[in-house]
């Protein structure tokens, strides 16, 4: 099975206006449920390691079936 995306919508400090996303596969996790419920720690971690943006909104995607390989 492929791995959930957890997609973050992310923003500048400086620049709240300037937005934009990012996308973190999450190897660990099958489910959307399970994206939901470790996210929090995803986005924690991600945002260490990111000090000038902020972590405006989230998703967790499902892998595209019908995706061109």
């Amino acid at each position: 099975m492929e791995a959930v995306t957890l997609i973050l919508t992310v923003c500048l400090l400086s620049a709240p206006e300037r937005c934009r996303e990012e996308a973190l596969r999450l190897e660990d996790t099958a489910s959307v449920t399970q994206c939901m419920f470790r996210s929090v720690m995803h986005i924690a971690a991600w945002s260490e390691q990111h000090p000038a943006l902020r972590v405006k909104k989230w998703h967790c995607k499902l892998p595209d079936i019908d995706r061109a390989i």
